[in-house]
């Protein structure tokens, strides 16, 4: 696919313009209810609550994969790019102001949660996966417990077989001072953020260090140590990135459902006010 600037696809570019145009007809919009002399911030409201409710209906289509509702693709693709449009009439909305009460603080300081952990969302799922793919085999999130504990499980019994095959217990210095902990856990998550292999390339060298001290017996387990060494890196490094695409959902989606509630509020409160109730 073509790049225009090292950055923006040709297609990015062809869905923002599209995002543009979608709000230039807001902005017509808005013009025209308030030069008809009509309280334009319920249409504005309006216009809010019926783009946030298309957001929210992703969550719905992605619980319902079995139905034919369109691919998750597309309605992803449109959440992205609605999402920009619904920032820019929030603004229109509040008229680019702060907030004056305390029920539009929290309303307006919401938005800008969901907003903004959206944003980020939409980036690390751009980057991440291509990131984890690059890397190596990637694990199902759910499942990389599981693997850790075979792995774990691997190495103590390779351990108990190298001492059991007569070899020196290099081997089993080496797990007992090192590799206990590292399988025991998920490790170096800042590492695997940065996509730093230093920490790996540390532990290699302690175990190609003692590779001088073994028969040809010891020197075969430690080569399978080595590998299973290096699939727990590659599981460590599916579980800081994976867990980093799950992070920002507990963030995104809790708030999202609080806004949701709040909007409700605030919807009831400026009808009351308008008919005179409050």
């Amino acid at each position: 696919m073509a790049r225009i600037g090292g950055f923006l696809s040709r297609k990015i570019l062809v869905n923002l313009a599209w995002a543009v145009l979608a709000f230039l007809v807001f902005l017509a919009g808005h013009v025209s209810y308030e030069t008809s002399l009509r309280d334009v911030q319920y249409f504005n409201g309006w216009v809010l609550i019926g783009c946030m409710t298309l957001l929210f209906l992703l969550t719905v289509r992605k619980k319902l994969v079995i139905l034919p509702f369109g691919r998750v693709r597309i309605w992803l693709l449109l959440h992205y790019y609605l999402g920009f449009v619904t920032i820019g009439i929030f603004l229109t909305h509040t008229r680019f102001q702060l907030p004056h009460s305390a029920l539009e603080w929290m309303l307006w300081l919401l938005f800008a949660l969901v907003a903004l952990s959206g944003l980020v969302g939409g980036v690390l799922s751009k980057i991440v996966p291509s990131r984890m793919e690059a890397h190596g085999e990637r694990l199902l999130f759910e499942r990389i417990p599981m693997f850790r504990a075979q792995l774990a499980a691997q190495a103590e019994e390779l351990v108990a077989d190298s001492i059991q095959n007569g070899n020196t217990y290099s081997i089993a210095n080496l797990y007992t001072n090192r590799l206990v902990e590292y399988f025991a856990a998920h490790k170096n998550v800042w590492s695997h953020l940065r996509s730093s292999k230093l920490p790996l390339a540390r532990l290699l060298g302690e175990i190609d260090a003692i590779e001088r001290y073994l028969d040809d017996g010891g020197k075969a387990h430690l080569q399978r140590l080595r590998d299973l060494v290096i699939a727990k890196d590659n599981v460590d490094y599916n579980y800081a990135n994976g867990g980093l695409l799950k992070l920002w959902l507990f963030v995104h989606i809790p708030a999202t459902y609080v806004l949701i509630l709040v909007i409700i509020v605030h919807v009831i409160v400026a009808y009351a006010f308008s008919t005179g109730i409050a």
